[in-house]
């Protein structure tokens, strides 16, 4: 039931050895992101940017990687911001500063849950993990892309945030140790990865695989210090000493997906990247499977033009100049020379042995134009021709070939005059001897069983354990899939051939998908034929992966008009957790963590979002009213447009990549917004409906324009709007017209502003260079700044001085800021720490005031403090700052975090009485101390506690605390020395040296 495809592709080989993988190249963190760009666009050169095509993923990448880069044009690596914050931390300790009012006071504004009215995909935020303790299901956590650690105790129903004071929120992978429920293990970017001893209290940088995107952390149950752990772009690898070091299981292994241990026996472990290997041995070794089963595929390596001369393979083959060749091969030899495809079989002392076979389909196109058997009988020796085929036919049928010297190696020989990149087909193979009988036999009549090289995803249930599954994707859409009844020795692969689940339809008739970054298979443990796979939407199989279904749709229209589930689209995990009448299944999704309560019962109930009370929505930007109360719309990554209300509620309006967006600054009821590329928004009640708008020169929406578009509304003038491309338009009438105001740039606009109080004066940005009008755009004029190769992250025009503005850059001093349009600028780097500068906001307090919000925190500074930064991030967490805007109305600033949600603070007041946050009122004793410090606070205030260390890391941190009857904190495990005790709560912050001896 198998047939075995041998490719003749020299050029192919050598093309695919040659073409740099843009994924490849992010994750080594070696190149400039200016390079992997270039791969990239000549990647989607070639397979198109179409929806599915993998391109919209890349421009996300792209956008934040532009944003992140520094000086070099390269990305710092996680371990650089690790030991970045702490330092910072180390550095604002030491300064001795006893008690602040005015470093923030930021709270959560959500949204922690949807409400769709006109948008079509609505979720909370992208969950890209979730271990569950199998010992107490209730004890849940889950992982956001870029939001952080949840936990969860009473089953999804609450939810709270472990992550918040770390350099990285960025999570991939979690896994709870199986033998002690309070460790955790999660996987982020560059291969890092974190343990938590204390339930998620506190982390540390535990281990680091050398690169890429950690897809999966696998704890053996009856070793916890062997774990497992596969990195997307990076490999395959193992620990054996608890996850401080690692090695790789298989030199082949250059990216890796999944890791499962066969059910009950732990030294059986699966793991798939773009092979699929199996250890029988605890993970000592890992052998790769094809899926043939003995058989195996090796390419051939080094020249593929063989001569008597080839050294490396020490053959006399001797073909025509210029020929290839290509080899099946049956081997003895203890040492086998470079081959295709080896069956493993024992012919001493057989009697007249002979083998039998049949080519079918053989593609002439390849010049493959004759077929040569040969034999030697020693690794050294010379070949002998046995059998010459040259007949032009496009098949070969019933070969039978006597093995005159049953110890030797045979071989058949493929020849031709130019490298070929066609293949055929083996069929009906068998080996065997008068007296031993039939040696080995495959028949190949039917579908092709091997696996191809696309990513794999591994599928095992404890109902019977010896079943393997494999679900592959190939070019981003499903791509196999495959059975193994022998504990993956052998696989077959039905027959889905026309079908791809990993799409949109529902009946799995188009060709879209993006896989791996959707797509995933598990396996019902009470019933092994009970199989789910997921790519866009969800599907299940009763009779072992023979037929699908479709379970989910990712609009709940759709869902319900199909009495199937509602799942928000792009699944990137699925998972059964408890067995009998308690097994559930959960998945992650791009819009949050759903669990079927009852997975084999299909309805328009399938799925229950637990996602409600995360609050980890990506956003992109916001826009807000100048009210009390305020108005917010804010676009957001997967999760469209929403806009928070006068009373606090959160709704959607938009679909799709929410981008920019504002509240029309004459009527709250009216907004405006943006999709990925520039499609253009509105909505006149406040969300309810929304509707498409036309774009200038019908340029919005096509994949050729920035991943975000510049949307602004005039200051000044009524129903005017500012959109840019690669040049401006301008509408005065709500977006119904539009006309170009500037020149043609020839190249897209990155971003427009316009002064608050003369709308002539305007001024935008293209990479780093900085252009300026004073004429409401008739003229441009292209300042002198130079970034030395950064670019421009922000521009913030000063409230009241239309001639100031100040920008944030990639490039080391990080802000700048010009008093004459533009034409000289000066540098405000000063002693902001070396982070991403990332947005900026002017206070209009008379005192130039100025936020800078970077990829970890924010921070103020105004003509009365001189050269230096506050940290403004009082009870903000460590998350990109991706804009800022200040209310006058409320005198309050917002911030539009990139996967923790939109927040806002009080305003900088530096008349704020120290005397409302006494630093006597906070008492710690005994101070030095042994095992234990009490903490007490004479205030009813609920306070977060942190303890540094000398070097800035966080080893204790404790939320929501009341020290008011005292609180006690065990530090005996910590080593002697001087230590910072740092109090949080609305009011500003204490800190506090506490010694122990």
């Amino acid at each position: 039931m198998k047939k075995i495809i041998l490719l003749m592709g020299a050029v192919l080989f050598a093309v695919s050895m040659s073409a740099q993988d843009y994924h490849k190249l992010i994750a080594e963190g070696t190149h400039t992101v200016e390079h992997i760009s270039e791969v990239a666009e000549s990647h989607f050169d070639s397979v198109g940017r179409d929806r599915g095509t993998g391109y919209k993923p890349f421009k996300r990448w792209q956008y934040f990687a532009e944003r992140a880069m520094d000086e070099t044009g390269k990305l710092k690596s996680p371990e650089y911001y690790y030991n970045e914050l702490q330092n910072y931390n180390a550095r604002i300790n030491d300064e001795g500063i006893a008690s602040r009012t005015v470093v923030g006071t930021w709270e959560e504004m959500g949204p922690t849950y949807w409400s769709a009215t006109s948008g079509w995909n609505p979720g909370v935020g992208r969950i890209t993990s979730i271990a569950i303790d199998e010992s107490n299901m209730n004890h849940i956590i889950a992982g956001s892309e870029t939001g952080g650690v949840w936990k969860s105790t009473d089953g999804g129903s609450s939810w709270t945030v472990l992550t918040d004071n770390l350099a990285n929120i960025d999570v991939y992978a979690l896994a709870i140790d199986p033998l002690n429920s309070s460790t955790y293990y999660w996987g982020s970017n560059g291969g890092t990865i974190f343990k938590s001893t204390d339930g998620g209290s506190t982390w540390t940088l535990h281990g680091s695989l050398p690169a890429g995107f950690v897809n999966k952390i696998l704890v053996d149950p009856t070793n916890t210090s062997k774990i497992y752990a596969s990195a997307q772009s990076g490999g395959l690898y193992k620990s054996t000493d608890g996850g401080s070091t690692w090695t790789i299981i298989d030199a082949s292994a250059t990216t890796g997906y999944d890791f499962e241990f066969k059910p009950g026996d732990p030294n059986t472990v699966y793991a798939s990247g773009s092979q699929f290997y199996v250890s029988t041995d605890g993970g000592t070794t890992f052998s790769i499977d094809d899926g043939l089963g003995a058989w195996t595929q090796e390419f051939v390596s080094g020249s593929t033009t063989w001569t008597t001369s080839d050294s490396n393979q020490n053959n006399t083959v001797s073909p025509r100049t210029g020929n290839k060749l290509g080899f099946f091969y049956i081997s003895n030899f203890s040492t086998p020379v470079t081959r295709l495809v080896t069956p493993s079989m024992n012919l001493s002392g057989a009697v007249n042995p002979q083998v039998n076979f049949s080519y079918t389909q053989v593609n002439w196109a390849g010049d493959i134009d004759e077929l040569r058997v040969l034999y030697k009988t020693s690794v050294g020796g010379s070949w002998i021709e046995l059998a010459h085929y040259t007949a032009e036919v496009t098949s070969w049928a019933d070969i039978t070939i006597n093995l005159p010297n049953p110890s030797s190696d045979y071989y058949v020989a493929f020849e031709g005059t130019s490298n070929y990149g066609r293949g055929l087909t083996l069929d009906d193979i068998s080996v065997e001897a008068n007296n031993l009988g039939v040696v080995f036999s495959e028949g190949f009549e039917t579908s092709s069983n091997e696996f191809g090289s696309g990513p794999k995803m591994i599928g095992v249930s404890p109902d019977d354990p010896s079943v393997v599954y494999v679900v592959e994707a190939s070019s981003g859409v499903f791509g196999g899939f495959h059975v193994s009844s022998d504990n993956g020795n052998t696989f077959t692969k039905r027959n889905h051939s026309i079908v791809n689940y990993f799409g949109y339809d529902s009946n799995g008739f188009d060709s879209l998908g993006q896989a791996p970054r959707d797509m995933d298979i598990t396996v019902n443990p009470n019933d092994v034929n009970d199989v789910h796979i997921a790519g866009i939407n969800t599907w299940r199989s009763t009779d072992a992966g023979v037929s699908f279904s479709i379970t989910s749709q990712w609009t709940p229209g759709a869902a319900f008009n199909e009495n199937i589930g509602y799942c928000h689209a792009d699944v990137d995990l699925m998972m059964f957790a408890g067995t009998g009448a308690n097994a559930k299944l959960f998945v992650g999704t791009d819009g949050g963590i759903y669990v079927a309560n009852d997975p084999t019962n299909v309805s328009s109930s399938y799925y229950t979002d637990l996602t409600p009370g995360m609050g980890i929505r990506q956003f992109y930007k916001i826009g807000i009213s100048q009210t009390d109360p305020v108005v917010v719309t804010g676009g957001s990554q997967d999760n469209g447009t929403s806009t928070m209300d006068v009373n606090g509620n959160w709704k959607d309006w938009l679909g799709a990549d929410g981008m920019e967006g504002f509240v029309d600054k004459d009527n709250i009821q009216t907004m405006y917004g943006t999709l990925q590329f520039g499609s253009l928004y509105k909505t006149s009640n406040g969300g309810s409906i929304s509707f498409s708008i036309p774009q200038p020169d019908g340029k919005g929406g096509q994949n050729n324009w920035n991943w975000v578009t510049p949307l602004e509304q005039d200051p000044i003038s009524l129903n005017t709007l500012y959109v840019a491309f690669d040049e401006v338009y301008r509408s005065v009438d709500g977006g119904s017209n539009w006309i170009s105001i500037s020149q043609n740039f020839g190249a897209n606009i990155d971003h427009f502003k316009v002064a608050p109080t003369n709308s002539s004066k305007m001024y935008l940005a293209i990479n780093g260079a900085f252009w300026y009008s004073t004429n409401g755009g008739s003229i441009w004029t292209q300042s002198s700044l130079n970034l030395n190769g950064g670019r421009i992250n922000e521009i913030a025009v000063h409230p009241t001085n239309p001639d100031k503005i100040a920008i944030a850059t990639t490039n080391s001093e990080k802000v700048y800021v010009s008093t004459n349009n533009g034409l000289s600028w000066t540098s405000m780097r000063w002693d902001l720490p070396n982070f991403s500068s990332q947005a900026l906001a002017w206070q209009n307090n008379g005192d130039d005031g100025l936020y800078v919000g970077m990829n970890y925190g924010v921070y103020y500074t105004d003509n009365g403090l001189g050269n230096t930064w506050l940290p403004f991030n009082n009870g903000l967490p460590n998350v990109r700052i991706n804009e800022l805007e200040i209310n006058t109305a409320d005198n309050r600033i917002y911030a539009a975090t990139y996967g923790r949600g939109l927040w806002r603070s009080n305003v900088y007041d530096e008349n704020l009485s120290v005397d409302e946050f006494e630093f006597n009122d906070f008492t710690l004793y005994p101070n030095p101390a042994n095992n234990e410090v009490n903490l007490k606070w004479n205030k009813p205030d609920d306070v977060s506690v942190r303890i540094y260390n000398t070097l800035g890391k966080i080893v204790f941190y404790g939320k929501k605390v009341n020290l008011q009857n005292g609180f006690k904190i065990d530090v005996s495990p910590f080593d002697s020395g001087l230590y910072f005790v740092k109090l949080n709560s609305d009011n500003g912050e204490i800190t506090k040296k506490l010694i122990l001896k």
